[in-house]
């Protein structure tokens, strides 16, 4: 079961790589996105914007091949059938639940925020699209982690 729980602790800590490597990216590019929008030019914010989406960038790439090498690892394992567990797949539906809840929750506040301040479709899009990866990469991670107290 050492094994396993090595799988799991990898897969969690993928998950969390991906999640916070995807929120700087992403975070970054609406950051030049609203820089456009209300036409901000300071040079040195928008290099160290610009510094973000790319380390972000480069990390979500890394992240991508840590994700492939823990399906191999998961393959040469044999445990895809045990790290499937009911209790992987409950957690996956919460996840994906709490996603869509903050998908719904932006959107709200999107709409709000749209009769005070003018801004375009891109913005929002992006905007609901960083909430709608990042938490369920992040809930299913901290999951993850939970059941992994709990066996413990």
């Amino acid at each position: 079961m050492d094994e396993i729980s090595r799988l799991q602790r990898k897969r969690n800590m993928v998950l969390l790589l991906a999640g916070a490597s995807f929120l700087v990216w992403q975070g970054a590019t609406l950051g030049i996105d609203l820089a456009d929008a209300t036409s901000w030019s300071e040079p040195v914010g928008l290099f160290g914007l610009q510094i973000a989406l790319i380390i972000g960038a480069i990390a979500w790439a890394g992240a991508m091949l840590l994700l492939v090498s823990y399906q191999r690892a998961v393959q040469w394992a044999g445990a895809c059938s045990v790290l499937q567990d009911e209790l992987f797949l409950q957690n996956r539906a919460r996840a994906t639940m709490y996603g869509f809840a903050g998908m719904i929750a932006g959107a709200a506040l999107l709409l709000a925020a749209a009769t005070f301040i003018e801004f375009s479709a891109v913005i929002a899009i992006r905007a609901l699209l960083i909430i709608g990866v990042f938490i369920p990469l992040v809930v299913l991670a901290g999951l993850g982690h939970e059941s992994e107290n709990e066996d413990a």
